[in-house]
């Protein structure tokens, strides 16, 4: 019979004051339900974005779609900012996993939307179960560019699908066979930009059955590689647990997961799992990824998507993205939206002047001028305030 042994820990980071990562570790009403949602908006929306993300997936019943509780959350995040102009364009990525089946098929249902991701351990074999939802991923998947290109990529985290972005959002499922010894991992971006797949699949071989010192090594290592966004790790460990002759012919679903008393109340908050009661299994079925007629080229793909991620009234990354640039004499000027002009048509404009001429930037602000890295409104305040001492 198999049991479940999770961990999740968040922190914040060496860079960001505040944490938008919530997650959820099998103290919701499916106890063995584990989620991550990474906001995104800037101070304070992120982080209502992503906890109503988790507060809906608590809600959602053993057995019941998993697209309906996610599509649900999109409703809540939508209408949460178009009350209040502080949360206008916030949103979130999800990736959330839950376990079920029977003791001789025991399954995996995964469902994500966005960059946050899930994997698989398996003898030593570490194994992507989501694709991110980015512009990178696209260009990887077509071809343009290779995954380790794309680990470098200065908008490798410019998301193309998310809560809070559209009235509906497209969720990708998939429903899983697993077995005893399985490692999942969950993380949001915080890691996956941070420490290498190389890296990652090392230290989930290392303390095999014991989630929590693995868990705490990948934050450390992701802090320890500058930590400049929230982490956030979930570790579960598939366990088998010896139990007594049954009669021939009967079957037992795994038992759920459940959180010991203490729960997540600080920024680098820990949540363990027990064994405990029965649980339904999961029925989902999974959802081909929709994809409209970008076009033959891959450029054309990367025009349109940015395009629409600018476009659309309720899109995060048109509002509430900065990047820097030079004009014509020298200076650094701040720009708001996005460093892209598809067919002429500039999607950004001069949000603040400088006063600061390249020659007298810090040489490590260089690299973020040239490649346009993109910004939230608080990341980029600091930044340009220290441009030129």
């Amino acid at each position: 019979m198999l049991f479940l042994d999770p961990f999740g820990a968040t922190d914040a980071g060496k860079v960001r004051r505040n944490n938008e990562d919530s997650y959820l570790v099998g103290d919701g009403k499916d106890e063995t339900l584990f989620a991550i949602a990474d906001g995104i908006g800037g101070f304070e929306a992120g982080e209502v974005a992503s906890r109503i993300a988790i507060e809906a997936l608590k809600e959602l019943e053993p057995g019941a779609p998993f697209d309906a509780a996610i599509g649900e959350a999109n409703r809540r995040i939508l209408t949460f900012g178009r009350g209040d102009d502080r949360l206008s364009g916030m949103g979130t990525t999800v990736v959330a996993v839950r376990f079920g089946g029977t003791r001789e098929r025991p399954v995996i249902e995964v469902a994500h939307v966005g960059d946050s991701r899930a994997y698989l351990l398996r003898g030593g074999s570490l194994r992507p179960l989501t694709e991110d939802h980015s512009l990178v991923a696209e260009l990887v998947r077509s071809g343009e560019l290779t995954r380790d290109q794309a680990a470098d990529h200065p908008q490798k985290n410019l998301i193309t699908r998310a809560l809070g972005a559209e009235d509906e959002v497209d969720v990708d499922t998939a429903v899983l066979p697993v077995e005893a010894g399985d490692r999942i991992l969950l993380c949001s971006d915080g890691l996956s930009d941070m420490v290498s797949e190389a890296r990652i699949s090392e230290l989930l071989a290392e303390s095999r059955g014991e989630p929590e010192p693995t868990a705490r090594r990948l934050i450390s290592e992701a802090l320890d590689a500058g930590g400049t966004d929230n982490v956030t790790v979930i570790v579960v460990d598939l366990k088998e647990q010896a139990s007594p002759e049954e009669p021939s012919g009967e079957t037992h679903e795994m038992p759920a997961v459940g959180q010991s008393e203490g729960g997540a109340a600080t920024r680098r908050s820990s949540a363990r799992g027990r064994k405990g009661s029965e649980s339904r299994r999961a029925q989902a079925s999974r959802r081909k990824r929709k994809r409209g007629g970008f076009g033959r080229l891959v450029r054309g793909l990367a025009v349109v998507l940015v395009i629409i991620a600018a476009l659309t009234p309720a899109y995060l990354w048109g509002s509430s993205r900065y990047f820097m640039g030079v004009d014509g004499t020298g200076e650094v000027v701040a720009y708001r939206g996005l460093p892209y002009a598809p067919l002429g048509i500039e999607l950004n404009v001069v949000w603040r002047e400088t006063d600061v001429q390249l020659s007298q930037v810090k040489t490590p602000y260089h690299s973020p001028i040239e490649n346009h890295r993109l910004y939230t409104r608080a990341e980029i305040e600091p930044v340009l305030q220290d441009l030129g001492k």
